[in-house]
């Protein structure tokens, strides 16, 4: 779940726009990404599962549950995937689960808000991280931890796979360019918000944004 640190924080403003080095993942780091990336094929299995508009309190009471288990279980093991000098994961899990749990509780009838956000995170930060890890890439000006193959990565993966499910949940339904056009606005707006120098953590400054990107292009134009 998680930020991506691609070069020491010693790196002088002079390496500004050079290039990071591509690196290898460890087996810690692996766990890291699959469990980030998991919970994005939520949103397509709910394809095959018939469900009202807006959902159920037996769905929200469901993903509650499965919420707070998946939070609990990764604390819990927070350990087994953990980088160097991280006490523990309360940010990091706590602010991926808060954007989605908390938009599927107060935007009634547009789940799609929740799961193009769920989507964002899992699969546009989740394939910045790989991408900048595996492919290096030019320096960010404004930041110098993060790279344009990060950025690039977030919104070309993301962006069409976050667009999809906001479709396939979008009631009454919509054109998939209409569709689009909401997916990867959000998911633009996420991925430079996720490559600004900040305190917060990534995944929770990266969800409140696609929350909030998602709720204004919907209402701009779906209606």
């Amino acid at each position: 779940m998680l930020e991506r640190a691609l070069v020491s924080p010693g790196i002088s403003t002079a390496d500004w726009g050079t290039r990071a080095p591509a690196r290898d993942m460890d087996a810690c780091e692996v766990r890291r990404r699959l469990l980030h990336m998991l919970p994005g094929f939520f949103p397509f299995l709910l394809w095959l599962i018939p469900h009202p508009d807006p959902w159920g309190p037996y769905l929200v009471g469901a993903v509650l549950t499965v919420m707070m288990i998946v939070c609990s279980s990764s604390l819990s093991r927070f350990a087994s995937f953990a980088r160097p000098g991280e006490a523990n994961g309360f940010g990091s899990i706590l602010g991926y689960a808060f954007p989605v749990l908390a938009t599927v509780l107060l935007f009634r009838g547009r789940e799609e808000l929740a799961l193009m956000t769920l989507v964002i995170l899992a699969f546009g930060d989740g394939s910045a991280t790989l991408g900048g890890m595996k492919l290096g890439g030019r320096r960010l000006p404004w930041n110098r931890r993060k790279t344009f193959t990060g950025i690039l990565c977030f919104v070309g993966i993301g962006g069409p796979l976050a667009s999809l499910a906001f479709w396939g949940e979008c009631r009454p339904g919509i054109s998939l360019e209409l569709a689009f056009a909401c997916g990867l606005g959000t998911t633009l707006t996420a991925a430079v918000a996720e490559s600004m120098p900040s305190k917060w953590n990534d995944n929770l400054r990266v969800g409140l944004t696609a929350v909030f990107m998602g709720a204004l292009l919907e209402l701009l134009l779906v209606g």
